[in-house]
């Protein structure tokens, strides 16, 4: 396994589920607990999330093959999605991505963290790109989502002091330098992509 190769994947990743970004939306879905069952809370969440996305960079291949899609498709479906959230990131939030519900806040055990933020579709869009290219090892790509989603987990597990260190207009500065890093890798996902049509 090298480090490069791990970094490849690992990075991007990171960018699309954007921690930094999402800390607001978590603390204020998860701020009402104490200190213990806001780690036990953010642990679970992460563990479905890492679970979820485990499940797809096994599965990406047949799931492909059985849908019928195209290596081309995938690429540049992935490009247009990651670049919405990028274009949502740099001129929104992200935690507008998910909605505002009120009733998240009465029922944070049943919190929409992993499914939506952390294992949603342009994190899963991302594991299937990666998944269909024939130069990364599965072991490979495993490694970069437990390293992301514990890297995640740090990230909000510290959640607390980083958003009073940070402050709302850090957080902020944050959240669009990542969409403007992730835009530069939409637009290069449905280059690649179109490439693989003119080939």
């Amino acid at each position: 396994m090298h480090g490069m190769e791990l970094l490849t994947i690992a990075i991007p990743l990171l960018l699309v589920i954007d921690p930094f970004g999402n800390l607001p939306f978590v603390l204020a879905v998860l701020g009402r607990l104490s200190g213990r069952r806001y780690l036990r809370a953010i642990s679970r969440e992460m563990l479905i999330a890492a679970v979820i996305l485990a499940a797809f960079a096994l599965l990406g291949q047949r799931l492909l093959l059985w849908f019928g899609i195209e290596q081309a498709s995938l690429h540049v479906a992935g490009g247009i999605v990651l670049f919405l959230i990028a274009l949502k990131m740099i001129f929104g939030t992200a935690s507008g991505l998910f909605g505002d519900d009120e009733a998240l806040a009465t029922d944070p055990v049943a919190v929409p963290i992993a499914m939506p933020s952390i294992a949603g579709p342009s994190s899963i869009a991302t594991v299937l790109f990666f998944a269909s290219r024939t130069d990364i090892a599965r072991i490979e790509l495993l490694a970069a989502v437990a390293i992301v989603v514990g890297t995640a987990w740090l990230i909000f597990a510290a959640g607390r002091p980083i958003a009073a260190r940070l402050g709302p207009r850090g957080l902020t500065a944050l959240e669009k330098l990542t969409g403007m890093l992730l835009s530069i890798l939409a637009v290069d996902m449905i280059l690649e992509g179109l490439r693989w049509v003119f080939r």
